[in-house]
């Protein structure tokens, strides 16, 4: 018997491309009398049923004696990796400690936008009724560091008094966190030399299937963020289209570094870009809180980030008047 026939897919993003493989195989199966034809696609981006209705839909095109032979299977790469697909030392980068400074504030913006009325009991009011316990409880942190990311927002005016700390979202600017050290840890990813450049909006398009229900592990850490959110909920926004693509990344306090090769799902051209100053398509900004705040938005129900991380990626696009109106028009 001859030598069975396997084609790999990884990260298949279109029925187009399913179609093109699908044909590809069943040609090598041709050119055979007895192979066996195997397809396993890795990670689909598209959803594990549109991949089987697709390839169900297909077959008939082909001979019987081909398509007997045909089977297709669908993994994970928790269950299935090569050797290429594996974390490389290169391809991982270093995360700083949470900043503090910055957890609070951002916490304390959301329960602002939220509103902190009689009935704190949703969202992220929940968690930062005023009281140091629920910035520590959404935070999963000790009292210690919480009590002196305060004193620090305190001590720069952002808060009144320390009993019930509130922030005015409106007045803050990105020269002011920058100055009282109250910025998160981004991470910035440019084109490398010789990658077809793609346009954010082309960008965008590309995470919507990362970001839903059947998206790949790998990216489940990851939420939208940015203009889009904010065009999303409140259309009279003065933005011109997708200056970039800003993701926000959940990752444990307890995690030292992150694989910079999961965006290459996104695009498999993009890299670190190590200049904090140069321009970037695609910007991540790390929260490393315990509590996740996430909605499921828009058409495609794309996970999207909270409100709070919104309004921060506007402030530090440049955009103060958008994230200021945005701010006014979506608070409950």
């Amino acid at each position: 018997m001859s030598a069975p026939i396997q084609t790999v897919v990884k990260n298949l993003r279109n029925t187009r491309d399913l179609r093109a493989e699908i044909g590809s195989l069943a040609a090598e199966l041709a050119a055979t009398d007895q192979a066996q034809g195997r397809m396993l696609v890795v990670d689909p981006v598209i959803a594990e049923a549109t991949v089987r209705q697709e390839w169900q839909r297909l077959l008939p095109a082909f001979a019987q004696q081909i398509r007997a032979r045909m089977t297709l299977a669908i993994e994970r790469s928790a269950t299935w990796m090569d050797k290429s697909s594996q974390p490389t030392h290169s391809s991982l980068l270093a995360l700083d400690p949470p900043n503090y400074r910055y957890e609070v504030l951002r916490l304390l913006v959301g329960a602002s936008l939220e509103g902190n009325g009689p009935l704190p009991e949703a969202g992220v009011a929940a968690q930062t009724a005023g009281t140091q316990v629920g910035l520590v409880a959404a935070l999963g942190a000790s009292v210690t560091p919480v009590r002196k990311a305060l004193a620090a927002l305190r001590d720069a005016r952002l808060i009144p008094h320390l009993s019930r700390p509130q922030v005015a979202p409106e007045t803050l600017s990105m020269a002011q966190l920058s100055r009282i050290g109250a910025l998160p840890q981004t991470l910035r990813f440019r084109f490398e030399q010789g990658a077809r450049i793609k346009p954010p909006a082309q960008l965008l398009a590309r995470a919507e299937p990362l970001l839903g229900a059947d998206g790949p592990q790998s990216w489940q850490l990851f939420a939208l963020s940015g203009t889009p959110v904010a065009q999303q909920e409140v259309a009279s926004l003065d933005l011109a289209g997708t200056p970039r693509l800003d993701l926000v990344a959940h990752v444990p306090r307890s995690e030292k570094t992150l694989d910079a090769a999961v965006m290459r799902l996104l695009d498999d051209g993009l890299e670190p870009e190590p200049n904090v100053l140069a321009p970037a398509p695609v910007v991540v900004t790390l929260i490393r809180a315990g509590t996740r705040f996430e909605r499921d938005a828009g058409p495609r129900q794309v996970r999207c980030a909270h409100r709070c991380d919104v309004f921060l990626s506007l402030l530090d696009m440049g955009l103060p008047e958008q994230a200021r109106q945005y701010a006014k028009e979506v608070r409950l």
